[in-house]
C-alpha cells in the first residue's frame, strides 16, 4: 500500500466524491449506543460531590469533547489543578461504569455483525476512554472492530480532525476512503475537517445542529438507506 504522510493521508489521494469507499468509522456514545443520559447522570453525580450543579442542557452541547475538557468546562476556578481534574474524571467514569446498562440502538448489532462477516474495515472513534469503554461494553461487541480510537489516545479531541485521521490510519485507509457515522455537532466537524464523508444521526440533537454533515438520518436503522453504506456493502459482497 502507498505510504501515508503525517496526517494519515496518502499523497495524491482523490477526494471523497471519487475515491472508492472501503471502511466505516463509528462514533460510539449516542451513535451506536443509547448512553448519553447515563453519561449526564454520571457527570451530575461526580460534580455533585463538589457542590457543582449541572443540567442536561449544560452537558449535551459538549457531546464529543474529551473527558478532561468537559471536566474543565464545569470545574471552573483557580483551585482546580490538573490532578484534581483527573480525579473528577475518574469519579465520573466510576459512576458511569457502575450504573450504566448498555443499550444499543435498534439495528446496530445486526449491521456491525454483517460488516464484520463481510470483512469491511470498521473502527470506533470516541471521546470516551478505553478503560471506560471496555468496562461498560460487552467484549463480544468490541472485538468485532478492527480498531478502537479512544479519547485517551489522542492529543486534540473533536472537533479537531485528529481522532478521525487516526481512525482512518489505523484501518490502513486514506480519509477519503472512509465514511464516518456521528450524532454530535463536534463529531461532525471533526469528520468533515478530516475530509471524511459524514453521516449524522438525529439521536440526541436535531437536524439544525447537524447541518455540516453530508447526510442526516433520523435514526440508526435508516443507515442502510445511505447510498454510501450501500456502496461499501455492495463492493464487499461482490468480492466476498
Amino acid at each position: 500500500s502507498r505510504p501515508m504522510d503525517e496526517r494519515g493521508d496518502r499523497p495524491g489521494q482523490t477526494n471523497s466524491l471519487t475515491a472508492a469507499l472501503k471502511g466505516i468509522l463509528f462514533d460510539f456514545d449516542g451513535t451506536l449506543a443509547d448512553t448519553m443520559a447515563g453519561h449526564y447522570l454520571a457527570w451530575k453525580s461526580a460534580l455533585g460531590e463538589y457542590g457543582i450543579p449541572i443540567e442536561v442542557d449544560d452537558y449535551y452541547p459538549l457531546e464529543g469533547a474529551g473527558l478532561h475538557e468537559v471536566a474543565r468546562k464545569f470545574a471552573k476556578g483557580s483551585t482546580w489543578t490538573e490532578a484534581a481534574i483527573g480525579e473528577l474524571v475518574r469519579k465520573k467514569k466510576k459512576y458511569y461504569v457502575d450504573r450504566q446498562p448498555m443499550t444499543f440502538f435498534p439495528g446496530v448489532e445486526l449491521l456491525i455483525s454483517e460488516l464484520k462477516d463481510r470483512k469491511v474495515p470498521i473502527a470506533i472513534v470516541t471521546a470516551g476512554h478505553l478503560d471506560q469503554l471496555r468496562l461498560s461494553v460487552p467484549q463480544r461487541f468490541l472485538e468485532q472492530f478492527d480498531a478502537l480510537i479512544t479519547g485517551d489516545l489522542f492529543v486534540r479531541g473533536k472537533p479537531d480532525p485528529e481522532p478521525y485521521l487516526r481512525g482512518a490510519a489505523r484501518l490502513g485507509l486514506a480519509p477519503e476512503e472512509c465514511v464516518a457515522v456521528e450524532n454530535s455537532p463536534l463529531g461532525v466537524q471533526s469528520a468533515r475537517r478530516a475530509n471524511i464523508y459524514c453521516i449524522a444521526i438525529c439521536s440526541t440533537v436535531g437536524r439544525d445542529d447537524l447541518i455540516g454533515a453530508d447526510e442526516i438520518l433520523e435514526r440508526f436503522e435508516d443507515i442502510r438507506n445511505s447510498i454510501k453504506i450501500g456502496q461499501i456493502l455492495g463492493t464487499k459482497l461482490r468480492h466476498a
